[in-house]
Parts: C-alpha cells; sequence; structure tokens
C-alpha cells in the first residue's frame, strides 16, 4: 500500500515523464525519416519542369515493374533493375514534359484513326508482325484476322482479353500516333525560302585560289614559352565554355574477392564421393538424380562422342553400363556420371585434326602446286615422328583450330565441318592415320584420333558448384573491416594496402549515374558513397558488398558539375594557355613585317616565311597545303575580297596572312526546287530531336537518383 501511495504522489511527474518520452521519441523519428520536416529535398529523386517526383512514388513503381517482370518468370537483377530505373525516369520525362506538349497543342487520336491503324499497322510491329494476325497460307498479315479478333474481344468471360488490349491501346498505340503527329507537325514547320537556298548552294560550292603566309604553332618550341599559374587562371576564366564538366568522382580502392576456401572444396568434393557410392547401388536412377540435382532433372537423351569434356568422354564410352564415373572436378564444380545405356546411331562419328596450308594468292597452278607440296612435306615430317599438335600450331591456316593444335573434335558424318572431298577420304582412314587432301579451301594435313564409331550413351549426372561458406565469407569480411578500420585516412589507407600485400586501384573519373567499376559489374553502393555530401576527398569508406567481393574504397578527387578547376584540366589548360601566348607572339611577328605597302611576297621575305599557293579552296575541300585541314581558314578565304591582304588571323593550326587571287562564283542552283526539297529533307530529319532536346533543357531537369539508387 505505501508503494502504491508514492506512486499516486508522483503521477504529475509520472505524466511529465512519459510526455517528454513521447516528444523525444517524434522527434527521433523526425531525424531518422531524414529531417523531412527541415530538408523537404531529401526525398526528391528528380525535378522535372518545377514537378517533384517522391522516392516513395518513384520506388512504388519500381516495385511493380519488377513484381510484373518476375510474375513472368524473368530474373531481375541489378543490371536490368537499372535498366529498369531509367525506364521509369524516361516515361516521367514523357508525361511531364512531352505530353504536356501534345494537350496544349490539342493533340488527340480518333477511334477512326486507330482502327485505320490497326487494319493497316505498317508502323506497329506488335500488330504487323504477330503471328495471330497473319494469314496461314500466305504468312503476311490479314486485316480481317485483326476485324475478327476486335469482334470476338468481349466473348472472352474473365475479361483479360479487353484489358490487354485496352492496355496497350492506351499505353502504347495512342502515345505511338500522338507522336507521330506532333513529329509531322513539327517537320511540316520547316522550310527554306529560295534566298536561303541560293546562299547555301553558293556557300557549299565557290570557290578560291589563293597565296598564304603563316606559321603553325609548332614553329615555336614549348620549352620557350613559359605559362605561370596567374595565366591559366586568367584564360581559364576567359574561357569557361571550353572547360565545362559533369559532375564525377575518382577512387583509390581494395578488392577482397571471397573464394571458396579448401575447406570448401572439400566438403563438397567429399559429398560427391558418398553420392557416387549410392548412385552406383541407386535402383531408381531416375528419382535418385531428380532429387539431387532439383533444377535440371533426370536427362533422357542419348549422347554421341564429344559431348562431354575429353576425360569424362573417355571414360564414358570406355565404360560398361551401371559404371560410375567421379567425382570429376570442372567449372566450379564436382559431377558423378553413371552409364544407364548404350545404343547405336545410324550414323558414324569420328575425330580428327587438320593442319591447313591455303593458296598464296596470285597464279592459281603455280598457288595451288605450292600448297600441295608444302602439305606433303609436312606429312612426310609428321610420319619421321614431328609433333602433330605442335605442327598445326606452327603451320596451320585454320585459325580457329591451330591454337587448339588442330583438334577438330568428334565429327557426325555429312555433318558439313569439312569438305565433301576430305570427309570423305577421313571416314575411310583408321585411327592413327594420316593423309594429304586438296579441297576448295586448300591443301588439308589429315590425322584420325579418334576411330569411328556409331555408339551413343545415355548417362545420368548428379553435381554439385562449390561455393564459399558463411564461414569463408565471415573471414573475408573481417580482413575488410580491420583494412577499413585502420585506414581511416589516404596515409594509412596506402601504408595498410603495402603491408597487407593488397592491390591499390585507381577508378576514373565516375560520373553520378554509373554503377560499375573497372572489371566488378555491381558497384553502385561504392559509387553512391563516393557521391553522398558528407563524403569528403580523403574519406575511407566502411566495406561495402558487392556481389562475390568486399570494397573498401577512399574518394581522392571530386569535380562538379559546371567549370572545371584548374587543378582538374591543368594539362590541358596549360597547352591551351601556351598555344595562346605562342599565337600573340606570332601575331606581332607578323604584324611588325606588315609595315608599309608591301605585298605578300615581300612579307614573306621578311618574316623568312614561305608563300604558299592554295587552289580550288572550299568549304567541301578545306585541306589546304602546306597548311592542313583548316575550315576557319577556309571559311575566311571564301569571305574574302580578291586581291586584298588579310591577317593576321589566328586558327586551330597556327596563324596566317591570305590573298584571295581568284574567285569563281557558284551561280544559282540549276534546280531551286530539288535544293530546297534536299534541305528540308535534311532539317526535318533533326527538328524531331531537336525539339525534345529543347524541351527537355526548358524543363530545367534535375536528376537526383544516384542518391537513392
Amino acid at each position: 500500500m505505501a508503494v502504491i501511495e508514492k506512486i499516486r504522489q508522483r503521477t504529475g511527474l509520472l505524466i511529465i515523464f512519459v510526455g517528454l518520452a513521447l516528444l523525444l521519441f517524434l522527434v527521433s523519428d523526425a531525424i531518422s525519416n531524414n529531417m523531412n520536416l527541415f530538408r523537404g529535398s531529401d526525398n526528391t529523386v528528380g525535378v522535372i519542369d518545377g514537378k517533384n517526383i517522391t522516392y516513395q512514388e518513384f520506388n512504388d513503381k519500381l516495385e511493380t515493374y519488377k513484381s510484373n517482370m518476375e510474375q513472368q518468370g524473368q530474373k531481375v537483377d541489378e543490371f536490368t533493375s537499372n535498366m529498369i530505373r531509367e525506364q521509369i525516369w524516361n516515361e516521367y520525362i514523357q508525361n511531364i514534359v512531352v505530353n504536356e506538349q501534345y494537350e496544349e497543342l490539342g493533340l488527340m487520336v480518333t477511334g477512326d484513326e486507330i482502327f485505320a491503324t490497326v487494319t493497316n499497322p505498317v508502323d506497329i510491329p506488335q500488330i504487323r508482325d504477330a503471328e495471330a494476325f497473319k494469314n496461314k497460307s500466305t504468312n503476311q498479315f490479314d486485316p480481317a484476322l485483326v476485324i475478327n479478333y476486335l469482334k470476338q474481344i468481349d466473348q472472352d468471360p474473365s475479361g483479360q482479353a479487353k484489358r490487354s488490349w485496352v492496355e496497350f491501346e492506351e499505353k502504347s498505340l495512342k502515345p505511338q500516333l500522338i507522336s507521330k503527329k506532333y513529329n509531322t507537325l513539327i517537320t511540316k514547320g520547316v522550310y527554306r525560302t529560295s534566298l536561303e537556298v541560293k546562299a547555301d548552294f553558293n556557300d557549299n560550292n565557290v570557290q578560291v585560289d589563293g597565296k598564304v603566309v603563316g606559321f603553325n604553332f609548332n614553329s615555336i618550341v614549348d620549352d620557350s614559352v613559359s605559362v605561370s599559374e596567374d595565366e591559366m587562371r586568367k584564360y581559364l576564366k576567359e574561357h569557361p565554355e571550353d572547360y565545362q564538366q559533369e559532375a564525377s568522382r575518382r577512387m583509390e580502392y581494395v578488392v577482397f574477392d571471397i573464394y571458396p576456401s579448401a575447406e570448401d572444396t572439400a566438403k563438397v568434393f567429399n559429398w560427391a564421393k558418398e553420392k557416387a557410392v549410392k548412385f552406383k547401388s541407386a535402383t531408381n536412377d531416375t528419382l535418385f538424380i531428380a532429387s539431387n540435382n532439383p533444377t535440371t532433372g533426370f536427362d533422357t537423351t542419348f549422347k554421341p562422342r564429344g559431348s562431354y569434356i575429353d576425360r569424362v568422354d573417355e571414360a564414358i564410352f570406355s565404360a560398361n553400363e551401371n559404371d560410375v564415373i567421379g567425382p570429376i572436378y570442372d567449372g566450379g564444380e564436382f559431377s558423378i556420371y553413371k552409364v544407364l545405356h548404350f545404343k547405336e546411331d545410324s550414323v558414324p562419328y569420328i575425330r580428327a585434326s587438320q593442319i591447313l596450308i591455303k593458296p598464296r594468292g596470285g597464279y592459281e597452278k603455280e598457288d595451288s602446286l605450292y600448297a600441295l607440296v608444302r602439305g606433303n612435306n609436312i606429312l612426310k615430317a609428321l610420319r619421321n615422328g614431328a609433333d602433330f599438335e605442335q605442327m598445326a600450331r606452327d603451320s596451320s591456316q585454320d585459325y580457329r583450330t591451330a591454337a587448339k593444335g588442330g583438334d577438330l573434335g568428334w565429327m557426325k558424318k555429312a555433318g558439313g565441318t569439312l569438305p565433301e572431298v576430305v570427309e570423305r577420304n577421313l571416314f575411310a582412314t583408321s585411327e592413327g592415320g594420316m593423309f594429304v587432301v586438296r579441297s576448295s579451301m586448300g591443301v588439308h594435313v589429315i590425322k584420325v584420333t579418334g576411330g569411328k564409331t556409331t555408339r551413343l550413351a545415355h548417362v545420368g549426372r548428379i553435381s554439385r558448384k562449390v561455393e564459399y561458406s558463411n564461414e569463408t565469407e565471415n573471414g573475408v569480411y573481417d580482413q575488410a573491416y580491420q583494412f577499413a578500420a585502420t585506414s581511416r585516412d589516404g596515409d594509412a589507407f596506402t601504408e595498410n594496402t603495402d603491408k597487407m600485400g593488397l592491390i591499390k586501384r585507381i577508378s576514373p573519373d565516375m560520373p553520378e549515374g554509373e554503377s560499375k567499376l573497372p572489371n566488378i559489374e555491381d558497384a553502385r553502393e561504392v559509387i553512391r558513397w563516393a557521391f553522398d555530401e558528407e563524403t569528403e576527398i580523403g574519406d575511407v569508406s566502411k566495406v561495402i558488398p558487392s556481389g562475390d567481393k568486399y570494397i573498401v574504397a577512399q574518394l581522392v578527387n571530386i569535380k562538379e558539375k559546371g567549370t572545371a578547376k584548374l587543378e582538374d584540366v591543368r594539362d590541358q589548360l596549360e597547352a591551351d594557355t601556351r598555344r595562346a601566348k605562342k599565337a600573340e607572339i606570332l601575331k606581332q611577328r607578323i604584324k611588325n613585317a606588315m609595315g608599309g605597302d608591301k605585298n605578300i611576297e615581300q612579307i614573306a621575305l621578311d618574316l623568312g616565311a614561305i608563300v604558299s599557293t592554295v587552289p580550288n579552296v572550299s568549304m567541301s575541300n578545306p585541306n589546304l597545303p602546306f597548311v592542313g585541314n583548316d575550315p576557319k581558314l577556309a571559311g575566311a578565304m571564301i569571305g574574302s575580297q580578291q586581291d586584298k591582304l588579310y591577317g593576321p588571323l589566328e586558327t586551330k593550326n597556327g596563324v596566317y596572312l591570305y590573298v584571295v587571287t581568284a574567285r569563281r562564283e557558284a551561280g544559282e542552283p540549276q534546280n531551286i526546287l530539288a535544293e530546297r526539297t534536299r534541305m528540308i529533307q535534311e532539317a526535318s530529319g533533326q527538328v524531331g530531336g531537336r525539339a525534345f532536346e529543347a524541351l527537355k533543357e526548358a524543363a530545367n531537369i534535375k536528376d537526383y537518383r544516384y542518391k537513392f539508387f
């Protein structure tokens, strides 16, 4: 009673305590939910035309897509998930940016248009190529079958047929038709006036002859032009458009591969040995195989020679029925084989190796004779003890088999592996025999390595892959964790890499949406860590799983979207700044020589330069003798007056003076209508893509998917 009385006396205090606890819980919950009350953008996957796309709605779509694919029996791995995420993102762009344009323009599709399309689906492969709508006699699309299908669609008691058709119309057919209308609409807005046609024709066909004097930038040695840090910063500030970059991150990282241990391998080997004994005594092979190979089950086929790896193949076809072979390790798994039955095929098989000598080219008779003589010499050497496999590697021109010592494997008669004349001789030769024969392919030196046989084998097989255990994985994780825990800065990262005998790898500059590192397919979590707002240069990651690996990374460089920093483009910027300084030196040198009424030859003499004659300069041929490909110089000459000195002109190649000595105007096109049609077609082929890119740019799209996926 005394205890209860004390509780009653402190009821008020208890209420305050519970209230504080509840408040702390709510605050904690708000914090754990990314503080959405204070930072609403934390849950935003992207912004398209001012519309926020939340993680929740994007992920709901993603899970729906995944679920639908899995219900259809498709495997959804990380690669597939990335494809789905990209598809969903593009659908958002389509719905928010493009579909709004359709609505503003009043574009729609009528029932008559749909009917006309499905009965003549030239551009709709889903209908045009559907087997259900093909005439059985002609195997061609038959509109009557579509009409009949639509008439009977309501007879499906489940309603699934109608739902599927309506979904096809709404999600595929109508969008395609509206998109076609939109593209037609903007394409019809493309036009070229007669003045534009004439100007374009003239620009592309006018020709000039001229004289050029100048200096390539390489005429000044790099070491003679120093570039300071301040000069590079000034150049970067004056030319920011030349140094635009996307956001990226660069990392150094260490990979800890998870391989099966010796104990893991021994465990599977012991399993295989036990199963071999039980397989031998099994009375119901079908049940035994099915219970031990639940995914592959019982194989009922009879197989010929060459159906298994060599050592297994030889053992099987040398065995008796009910013999057990194995355990055999191959391809990361242990297998046991049981010979169940043999039977004879109606067609024989044989195994052979070849050395192929092809004609050298030139005179046919001498060529063939050379190849035949060489083939006979090889055969003679083989009969005197030369090694066939080595000679095949050295001499055979059948590059598919030369690396394998000429081995052709087991071949079925009339199987098409070899020319008929070679095969005829092959099946008439016993095992170990060799011969030379000529075919349209060249001269073949053949050795029979497996005698003719018609035997087929029905073989049961059980197998188990050698996989790493939880203990092995935990051991690798502990190693990675120990490395990460003791490598919290750049110096320690490098020191521990050397100390533990690990390999430090360096990534290229990785963009935000990248999911791979060199030779590592699933590295999305590592790249997400690198782009996290809290990750700074020098930070070392925690242990990050990636398939059958663990990764520990260090962020070594950050590039933000926009104008690059000097240190990120130092080499290019130094070269560009030096070239600009060279240009000023060359311009001044030319200006100093241009004083008075000198002609181009006199200026060249003062400069110690050569006057280059450049004939037939046009925009379609901007390759100038002694200058190189220089569209800027070519364009300047085409746009200049005759017999007038111009320069100095800076181009990508150097600094030049020039005079146009002759000019041949193109005149007017013979067929303005044809030229206009050509120009409109060229522009129309690009207008759709340009319109879409313009809409995307105007929508001011912000993509934050990299923060979540």
